[in-house]
């Protein structure tokens, strides 16, 4: 195999490794997307079933202060089922953001060891030294 050959070869590995990168992110949101959605599903169904049996509670109220008791008690447990579930999505948001940078981080590290390489085997000059991805995540200078 000459050397234009081995260039020809290594410039069709990168439009498939993009591609191969760029579906595995899809994926990964696509996974991320619908355990969201579940959970949001999860958490409307209850609020639904708490609104719903606000009219028969309503209805057993014998005073006026029973009915202020039971509308008091309804809007505090909406406002932490509200702030608890916003606290949750924040917190699964945060964690799925800190899991793709992560990934970037180690895939543009191999992406650049391997056009550094690329470079070097088609035009004999050394490219600057790309990053090392690390077990831990990170990406250092190799």
């Amino acid at each position: 195999m000459t050397a234009t050959d081995d260039s020809r070869t290594m410039s069709a590995e990168f439009p498939h490794a993009a591609i191969s990168h760029a579906m595995n992110y899809g994926a990964e949101a696509m996974r991320a997307l619908t355990h969201c959605q579940g959970r949001y599903a999860s958490f409307v169904s209850k609020r639904i079933d708490e609104d719903i049996a606000m009219p028969a509670r309503l209805a057993e109220c014998k005073s006026p202060m029973e009915v202020i008791d039971v509308w008091a008690d309804f809007y505090r447990k909406a406002l932490e089922d509200y702030t608890a579930h916003a606290r949750s999505m924040t917190a699964l948001g945060q964690q799925a953001l800190e899991d793709t940078v992560r990934e970037a981080e180690v895939e543009a590290a191999e992406i650049a060891t391997a056009t550094g390489k690329a470079i070097e085997q088609t035009t004999g000059i050394k490219a600057v030294t790309p990053l090392k991805a690390e077990s831990n995540g990170k990406a250092k200078v190799a």
